[in-house]
């Protein structure tokens, strides 16, 4: 493999470039949760849609997305253009991610609830569809940016805390739907769709615009042509320290996603006693501190990354977050409704930290790949990632719903829900996330790679490109 740009020296990449990839995670995060954020209160609580049937929609997409993700990959790494493998996929992506957000509000008034069931499977598979377009390109760019160990860390650094940034503005959505320029929630997130629209398009393009790719050489080309096709997608399984990766991802999304609609529920429900307008307040400050918290730990996991490994940095947050999940059970009360901040400040660092440090391993892992098989396949990666977060989320909003209903709430009865499902939503709320993230730790302490094995693993790399090259000189 020939040196790209940011192969020289040290592996060091660019302010400019770290800031146009970052840039493209804001669009990225409000794509990837933008829509789950504002479907209950918009097709449940305005157009009264059942939380089951939202949670067999949001499961039917995820698993669409399950399909789309890997075969995305595999062309990705496969492309062969003048503008890039990465680079055309992320603008296309962006732009229609764009039309389609804006147009799921946009549904005819005065139907039945089944019709706003069917209206909100359709759009989302197409939104996710295009978001696919985007996201697994995105995603392989931020892997192949630079071969350098800590380089790699401030990469995702950088898309952690842009990601958190559009995740402030996707905790506001909500209140601002309810201002009173709007007649409603429906009214109003239409008109908040298409500025959150606008937001996508001009973010999303970032990194395809601004962001030169790597060159490929022309046997790296015929490699990529010979070696990465459909039929051996499932080998990046074979890689261990993957598998690890994944397993705790898997774990970490299956705790804190399950059950995460269930906080709004609480705010409104619990908390706030039916009061939608005073809990869209605390619904949009709660999650605004979130992804500070998230933004200001980004430099010190940086820090404890640099001096711990990846490895010792992740298991000291996720612990952190661990014992914020516990602590939801006395902090959401409507003695002090404020409390709940002290829960989300624990929690924020240890998931920044899972965002940031996976991905920066999942790149040490693709030159492991590369050591053993010949092959950047850093697409395929990317995309069984992806497609893990995103089954994990699949059967999180399937479930989600079923547990919603289990619990006996009925939206009918406003801040008159019974003691037994205020009491059963708190508690699967506090001790599920708690279990997730307990469990996730215990997988990822068996990660193999290291800064020493990595450093290894880069060398014989380099080794093997500089004997390829002398014997082409020959």
């Amino acid at each position: 493999m020939s040196a790209g740009p940011s192969e020289k020296g040290t592996g060091s990449v660019s302010a400019g470039k770290k800031l146009a990839y970052g840039v493209g995670a804001v669009a990225e995060n409000t794509m990837q949760n933008g829509i789950n954020n504002m479907a209950n209160p918009f097709f449940n609580v305005a157009l009264g849609v059942s939380p089951a049937q939202l949670g067999i929609a949001t499961f039917a997409f995820r698993i669409w997305e399950a399909v789309t993700d890997p075969i995305m990959g595999m062309i990705s790494d496969r492309t062969e253009s003048r503008f890039g493998r990465r680079k055309p996929y992320i603008v296309i992506g962006s732009v229609l991610s764009a039309l389609l957000f804006a147009l799921m509000w946009w549904c005819p008034l005065g139907m039945s609830p089944g019709f706003y069931f069917g209206w909100f499977l359709l759009l989302s598979i197409l939104f996710y569809t295009a978001f696919t377009v985007f996201g697994i390109p995105f995603v392989a760019l931020g892997y192949e940016m630079s071969p350098d160990y800590h380089e790699r860390t401030r990469i995702m650094s950088f898309r952690t805390w842009f990601a958190s940034l559009g995740g402030i503005c996707i905790q506001w959505l909500f209140w601002l739907t309810q201002r009173d320029i709007f007649k409603g929630t429906v009214d109003g997130m239409r008109w908040v769709g298409i500025g959150v629209a606008i937001l996508l398009l001009v973010m999303g393009t970032a990194p395809g615009l601004f962001i030169k790719e790597r060159v490929l050489t022309t046997d790296e080309k015929a490699h990529n042509r010979k070696n990465i096709k459909l039929s051996g997608l499932l080998k990046v399984f074979s890689v261990a320290p993957f598998r690890c990766i994944l397993w705790s991802l898997n774990w970490a999304i299956l705790g804190m996603f399950l059950v995460i609609t269930l906080g709004f529920y609480i705010n409104v429900y619990y908390v706030f006693g039916g009061d939608l307008k005073a809990a869209s307040m605390i619904l949009g400050v709660q999650g605004t501190f979130y992804h500070l918290c998230c933004m200001a730990s980004v430099p010190l996991i940086a820090r404890v990354s640099r001096r711990l490994g990846k490895k010792g940095a992740l298991l000291i947050f996720m612990f952190i977050a661990f014992l914020g999940c516990l602590s939801k059970w006395w902090c959401f009360t409507p003695a002090n409704p404020w409390l709940q901040l002290v829960s989300t400040g624990l929690i924020a660092p240890g998931l920044s930290a899972i965002w940031t440090l996976l991905a920066s391993m999942t790149a040490d892992v693709t030159d492991l790949d590369e050591l053993e098989h010949g092959t950047r396949r850093e697409g395929s990666f990317g995309a069984f990632y992806c497609w893990t977060m995103k089954l994990g989320f699949a059967f999180c909003f399937l479930i989600s719903g079923f547990i919603l209903q289990w619990t006996g709430f009925d939206a009918s009865l406003g801040g008159a829900q019974p003691e037994g499902t205020l009491f059963a939503i708190r508690l699967l709320y506090s001790l599920v996330p708690a279990a997730g993230i307990l469990i996730a730790m215990a997988v990822i302490a068996r990660f193999p790679i290291n800064q020493q094995k990595a450093a290894e693993i880069r060398a014989q790399l380099e080794a093997r490109r500089g004997a390829t090259a002398a014997g082409k000189s020959e």
